[in-house]
């Protein structure tokens, strides 16, 4: 039985750009776990390197102090003696992710979705008085408990002490959909940071959409820095009338205007609650894509075509003023020439930035000469090549590469990479080299 440290292992249950999660067994204890393994890139500098280690110590130490029912419990970490692989021990939680639920089910019930939020704001006030923000809280990251329904916050791997200044001002972690407008920004992240996905993620449990969306990541920031969410009374039937001013509050772009604690978070969700009158039968709004300059415009089902029509100027004047002012403010996107080549004849690629898909595609590299197949696997020329133009917030990212060929493991390499705004940066891919590492991933570099 193969074996981390001296925990037994049973299967693997999850797997993210960072690292694997088993479930586990603790021989010494006699309990199942969730043994979480944190993979570092290949390739990085000596201070990358040191910087994710340090990273990690930091989730165990930060975690392993947090005790509540709401926040998934540390029990032990360390490195297995065989390779080094740094895994944490952590409380087993038989389940599934609010993000499968919400996948599988659509929106929840209203009362059942502030249930869970009210148990989500408690665990979170627990780690705000510790000193802990979470800093990457989204439906991937909370659990629900199959034997009683109750929520638990999983994954610190990125939060953030407050006496720790590793994680340095102008650094952007976190997963995008869900960031704060501070965030994305690169400034200072607090508990209202935590707060306001919190109120991302309830957004979406009564909507089944998320309030801020866009095709990329860049129209997604622009979106959570710049634009006004669809009222939630007008997307969801049956929620109290007083949810629109709560989500007000709970989703401003700027910091100070928002709950100042998850205590105050939690006591205005009960007032908002009490105003029960229904806001009546939703109007449903279609919003093709929230992304600032890039946007079209909403299509309001109730609005007759002859009014939509006179707005067309206005929407379309708006864009171009919109267009401008990004350029002006500092917060043009980034943009990522992907470069690919590619000797695989049957597989798939994936791209993710922070764990998110931004491209994919089936490979098929075309038949190779048999005249001159054997120079050419020699010399390991691509068959095919390919590239894109990605779109991306500035800041930091882990960009993950993932080959998938029927029949075989599926390979990856993971790289930290930092991109500035306005700026391209160029991205290449190589995979099925021969006689060299399957997925080959280089940044701002040239192939030889």
């Amino acid at each position: 039985m193969r074996r981390i440290g001296r925990y037994e292992i049973r299967r693997e249950i999850g797997r993210g750009a960072m690292g694997v999660v088993y479930l586990a067994r603790d021989p010494r204890l006699a309990r199942d776990v969730a043994l979480k393994t944190y993979l570092l890139p290949q390739g990085l500098r000596a201070e990358h390197r040191r910087e994710l280690q340090e990273r990690f110590l930091r989730e165990a130490r930060a975690a392993a102090a947090l005790d509540h029912p709401a926040i998934v419990t540390v029990h032990d970490y360390g490195e297995d003696p065989a390779d080094g692989t740094p895994y944490l021990a952590i409380e087993y939680v038989e389940g599934s992710t609010l993000a499968a639920r919400l996948a599988e089910q659509g929106r929840m019930e209203p009362d059942r979705a502030k249930t869970l939020v009210e148990q989500l704001s408690e665990g979170l006030a627990a780690a705000h008085a510790a000193g802990v923000v979470h800093r990457d809280l989204k439906p991937a990251n909370i659990l629900i408990r199959t034997r009683d329904g109750a929520a638990k916050i999983a994954d610190f791997g990125i939060a953030r002490v407050a006496s720790s200044d590793l994680t340095a001002p102008g650094s952007m972690l976190g997963s995008p959909a869900y960031m704060s407008p501070e965030q994305i920004r690169g400034g200072t992240v607090d508990a209202r940071s935590d707060l306001f996905s919190l109120a991302v993620v309830f957004y979406e449990m009564l909507t089944g959409e998320r309030p801020f969306r866009g095709e990329d990541t860049a129209q997604l920031a622009y979106a959570i820095v710049h634009e006004t969410p669809v009222p939630v009374t007008r997307s969801a039937a049956g929620v109290p009338a007083g949810l629109d001013a709560f989500f007000e509050r709970a989703l401003a772009k700027d910091p100070a205007r928002r709950f100042p604690d998850a205590r105050t978070f939690r006591e205005a969700l009960e007032q908002a609650w009490r105003n029960t009158a229904p806001a009546g039968e939703a109007t449903v709004v279609a919003q093709e894509a929230s992304a600032g300059p890039f946007a079209r415009p909403l299509a309001v089902a109730a609005e007759p075509a002859r009014a939509r029509g006179r707005r067309w100027p206005l929407v379309a004047g708006l864009a171009v003023l919109l267009a401008a002012a990004w350029g002006l403010v500092g917060g043009r996107p980034a943009r990522l020439h992907l470069e690919g080549r590619s000797s695989v004849a049957e597989g798939t690629l994936v791209v993710r930035l922070d764990g998110d898909e931004i491209y994919r595609r089936e490979l098929a590299a075309a038949p190779v000469n048999k005249a001159f197949g054997f120079l050419r696997k020699v010399a390991g020329r691509p068959e095919e090549s390919f590239e894109a133009w990605l779109e991306v917030a500035p800041g930091s990212h882990e960009i993950t590469a993932e080959l998938r060929v029927p029949g075989r493991p599926e390979q990856r390499e993971t790289i930290v990479v930092e991109v500035e705004p306005g700026r391209t940066h160029s991205l290449k891919i190589a995979t099925g080299l021969a006689f060299r590492r399957p997925v080959v991933v280089k940044f701002q570099e040239d192939w030889e």
